[in-house]
């Protein structure tokens, strides 16, 4: 009975670290925009070539929030009623790899890593943004076709979420950004 009571205890203890293993991300704290029009989207031009330009990702850590490595992004798309649309797969992940710095400002901030505590003039604010280098085509042409064939619907969007790792070493899932899918792009 001790012996039962004691793994009760243990599987307890277990669970609650691993439940603080996460961190709760929300847009308020760390914020994410698209380069250009702030969509995803596609063009056709006059014989039907479909083409889905690239976007860079820009965040920006909220006053005070820990500095974040993002190191993976899943994106799911749906109609104007919220259900899922499915082209041959209606979600897709890919890799990030990128820090974005505290939401702490000072008088020289480090060119990487931005301002830490006790830096000189440090004080809360919001963080540098960071815009990453690469593009990402966020939208497969699969669901361009499908928006076609469609007629052009609007109400169309995509929810973006991303994991990663705080300054702590803790990880995190972010809330889920939305994005307008739009034609023309």
């Amino acid at each position: 009975m001790i012996r039962t009571v004691t793994y009760v205890v243990l599987l307890l203890v277990l669970a609650a670290g691993l439940s603080s293993c996460t961190v709760p991300v929300s847009s308020a704290r760390l914020q994410f925009a698209l380069s250009e029009s702030g969509t995803i989207g596609y063009e056709v031009d006059d014989s039907g070539v479909i083409t889905v330009k690239g976007r860079n990702m820009h965040f920006r850590n909220a006053a005070g929030a820990y500095g974040v490595t993002i190191t993976e992004y899943r994106i799911s798309y749906f109609d104007q009623n919220g259900s899922p649309l499915d082209f041959g797969g209606s979600m897709q992940a890919g890799s990030v790899n990128l820090y974005v710095p505290p939401g702490i400002r000072c008088t020289e901030p480090d060119p990487v890593y931005g301002c830490q505590l006790g830096d000189d003039g440090w004080y809360f604010a919001a963080g540098y943004e960071i815009v990453s280098v690469q593009s990402y085509q966020l939208m497969p042409v699969g669901l361009a076709i499908k928006h076609i064939e469609s007629e052009y619907p609007i109400g169309w969007y995509a929810e973006i979420v991303f994991d990663g790792f705080d300054t702590l070493g803790r990880a995190f899932t972010t809330d889920a950004y939305l994005l307008a899918i739009t034609a023309p792009d």
